[in-house]
């Protein structure tokens, strides 16, 4: 049985694949287009505070873990996979806050544009398949100008939250065998061994 587990990075890309879907736009291509926060592979020259021009179209996504009575809950179970062999499948729910922050003229398009792309259904099976399924109470953009580097730049943001699905799988250890020590109540002390099958040996 296979994990299944993304990290932030991971989220950030496929994230970042959603958006080229929206807008239509080449993922191979993106140019400084789409961008991360810190510590993600979308674009490594652009994972610095932002740097932008006031008419720079620009999405920044930003992925929180959030604490969350759903993300709580764990169902953890043991399958026996053959011979003395066993695993534990631990599946529950992380819940994600995405902010996707659009910065440039056009920012309240982009955003709008996202908001509406999140509910179509080939986004929405996309998700599905990499287990990271929409919550549907999506507000409407904000927006929110900025002054950046003594210029205000437009911004609008769109907050999203999602519940991945996560497989964790572990081998657990097995008892092959256990030593019993019998004692009669006339002191006589017999010991013996039971093997997995409870036989005496």
């Amino acid at each position: 049985m296979q994990e299944i587990q993304k990290s932030i990075s991971e989220i950030e890309d496929m994230l970042a694949e959603v958006l080229c879907m929206i807008w239509k736009i080449d993922k191979d291509n993106i140019s400084g287009r789409i961008r991360a926060v810190w510590g993600s592979n979308i674009d490594e020259a652009s994972m610095s505070a932002p740097n932008l021009k006031t008419t720079e179209d620009v999405c920044y996504i930003q992925v929180t873990p959030e604490d969350d009575a759903y993300n709580r809950q764990r169902h953890i179970r043991y399958v026996h996979t053959g011979g003395r062999n066993m695993i534990s499948v631990d599946e529950h729910t992380d819940v994600h806050t995405v902010l996707f922050v659009n910065y440039g003229t056009n920012a309240y398009d982009y955003a709008r544009r996202i908001r509406d792309g999140l509910f179509r259904d080939d986004i929405r099976r996309f998700l599905r398949l990499n287990h990271f399924p929409l919550v549907l109470n999506v507000p409407a953009p904000r927006r929110v100008p900025e002054l950046v580097n003594g210029n205000w730049v437009n911004r609008v943001d769109v907050s999203a939250t999602f519940n991945q699905y996560v497989r964790l799988v572990g081998s657990v250890g097995t008892i092959r065998q256990v030593g019993v020590r019998v004692a009669a109540s006339s002191g006589d002390v017999r010991e013996f061994n039971t093997n997995k099958k409870g036989v005496r040996e």
